[in-house]
């Protein structure tokens, strides 16, 4: 028994509550030599408080079953994460001031862990709700709560380490972005899907939330039972690249901005009725987006959510296409990947986008590379904090 609570670092605990029995020792062996009311009164006021001690010393606290659930549909950077931490033991047993976080030992770190607790768990099972707050973006998987408990009058306090694994994934927070930001024509996403001659009627195809219900095909959806929308000339698919580059070595506020950058231009283009090619990561391949719809729009926040800087392609790994169908888009971390796409840009001539992400307007501005197939626009923090999410 001592070398389990040597191994769990408990030994502070135990030589605190050795007073305490050392207490109830000197009182019983009082009382038996004076006799007295008093002494016996003594005696038996803190035996209660000695036995409860040896109970709680060795209270399998072990045995406790944790299961959490969180109260949030989704997650975005800078949310606080609800969860509801239920405890169900089989030996009731009561327990004051209780408390409970997660243990440091997952991937939270960085002080934003809260305690949560009670006064006096007397039942078998109990809910205590847990908030963490300013998470931030990525996969976090929690392995463990650490419980925390003692007796009313602070003789003795005992921590344990309870293990329950979940994984939750933060999505990188998304901004609004205009069709002008985009050098688009200043037209809604409907208005896109509407650009086609009604009266040169060529197929069927899937189903897009962009697409008008009256050029819905009930027949045939109702023969397949999928949703298909009826496709007109010249009616033809609109496809963009969209590239994210940084540097393994940048700041992760930068890093963390030109993430949200990324998947905000994601989520106007596919609203917009964009197939977008994704690129993104170091030796894999890119992610083929076809609608915006949320099983869409989940695999892309996911998919950025779990990037790192380790990762992240960087400027000297980019291989420009010749591919005519596509409109080129950028959101870089490091100014070198503008000379690339300009140059690109010159000679395909086709048109090409930066979005430079940065923290103070740089030295450089581009306009010595910007031509009527190059532009570049600088994203500095202040004008990122003034987008909302969606």
């Amino acid at each position: 028994m001592i070398g389990h609570w040597l191994e769990k670092g408990q030994l502070h605990s135990i030589l605190r509550v050795v007073p305490t029995f050392v207490t109830a020792v000197v009182l019983f062996l009082f009382a038996i030599a004076q006799g007295g009311f008093l002494s016996w009164f003594l005696f038996y006021t803190f035996l209660p408080i000695a036995l409860y001690l040896s109970v709680l010393l060795l209270y399998p606290f072990h045995s406790i079953v944790i299961v959490r659930s969180i109260d949030n549909d989704q997650l975005f950077s800078g949310d606080t994460l609800h969860l509801q931490i239920h405890l169900k033991r089989r030996l009731a047993f009561p327990l004051f001031l209780m408390s409970i976080y997660e243990s440091p030992e997952g991937s939270l770190r960085n002080g934003i862990t809260h305690t949560a607790g009670v006064m006096c768990w007397f039942s078998r099972e109990v809910t205590i709700p847990l908030d963490l707050s300013n998470m931030p973006r990525g996969r976090h998987v929690l392995k463990s709560l650490v419980l925390k408990t003692g007796d009313p009058f602070g003789f003795f306090e005992r921590s344990v380490q309870l293990s329950s694994r979940m994984v939750v994934y933060v999505y990188p927070k998304s901004r609004v972005i205009s069709a002008h930001e985009l050098d688009l024509p200043n037209q809604t996403a409907d208005a896109f899907a509407q650009q086609a001659d009604l009266s040169n009627f060529s197929g069927i195809r899937a189903y897009r939330p962009s697409d008008r219900p009256s050029r819905m095909d009930w027949k045939s959806t109702a023969r397949t039972n999928t949703l298909v929308t009826k496709q007109f000339e010249p009616e033809r698919e609109r496809y963009v690249s969209i590239v994210l580059v940084s540097r393994k070595q940048e700041s992760d506020e930068r890093f963390e901005r030109a993430i949200s950058y990324t998947v905000s231009l994601v989520k106007t283009f596919l609203n917009y009725g964009f197939t977008v090619l994704l690129t993104y990561r170091s030796g894999s391949a890119a992610l083929f987006l076809q609608d915006s719809s949320s099983r869409t729009l989940n695999q892309v926040y996911q998919t950025l959510a779990e990037l790192t800087k380790q990762q992240v392609l960087e400027a000297d790994e980019v291989r420009m296409s010749g591919n005519k169908s596509y409109l080129g888009y950028a959101v870089s971390t490091d100014a070198q990947l503008a000379f690339t796409m300009s140059e690109f840009a010159a000679k395909s001539r086709q048109k090409q986008k930066l979005f430079y992400i940065t923290d103070e307007l740089p030295e450089q501005d581009f306009n010595h590379l910007r031509s009527s197939w190059f532009s570049a626009t600088i994203v500095s923090e202040k004008e990122l904090k003034a987008g909302e999410r969606d």
